[in-house]
């Protein structure tokens, strides 16, 4: 298969390497990588073991390759995987839950993430001052959103449902 790496650890797809390829890490199928060798710059042909037939690897095309959450550096301070971000809670300073990040958008000037909300999607700049505090063990953020980012929704009413 052909694949373009993203990646900028070289031995990523080195023989033995366990990858897993799908949609999004949690649904994505654990291969492991028989062979690999540069096809042009910016493409690698890899092959897999047990080796796939021709059928098997058109059902990947266009998925995404990951790496093993065992396999991920450490990073610095304040900076977060998009795999342990996705699925995170968004709430308010005050604890108003405000949505869901559903994906992380790499920008060269700071990252945004897109929060899924009852009202549609947002996009929120991952900057300090705005994101407050990261709780990957509670699966929690807590943001200070500039004034009307998010829409304001009216509370529920008890009784009603």
């Amino acid at each position: 298969m052909a694949v373009r790496p993203y990646t900028e650890n070289p031995g990523r797809f080195r023989p033995g390497s366990i990858v897993y390829i799908g949609r999004e890490p949690a649904g994505a199928r654990e291969m492991v990588v028989g062979s690999s060798r540069p096809q042009q710059p910016g493409r690698l042909l890899v092959g897999f073991q047990p080796p796939l037939d021709r059928t098997a690897a058109e059902a990947l095309r266009g998925l995404l390759v990951f790496a093993g959450g065992e396999e991920r550096p450490d990073l610095p301070d304040g900076a977060y995987w998009e795999r342990d971000l996705a699925g995170l809670a968004v709430h308010d300073a005050g604890g108003r839950r405000l949505g869901v990040i559903s994906g992380v958008l790499a920008r060269a000037e700071q990252d945004v993430w897109e929060v899924d909300t009852p009202a549609g999607p947002v996009l929120v700049p991952a900057a300090r001052g705005i994101v407050v505090a990261v709780d990957l063990a509670a699966g929690r953020v807590t943001v200070d959103p500039p004034a009307g980012l998010f829409a304001e929704r009216p509370e529920p009413v008890e009784g009603s449902g």
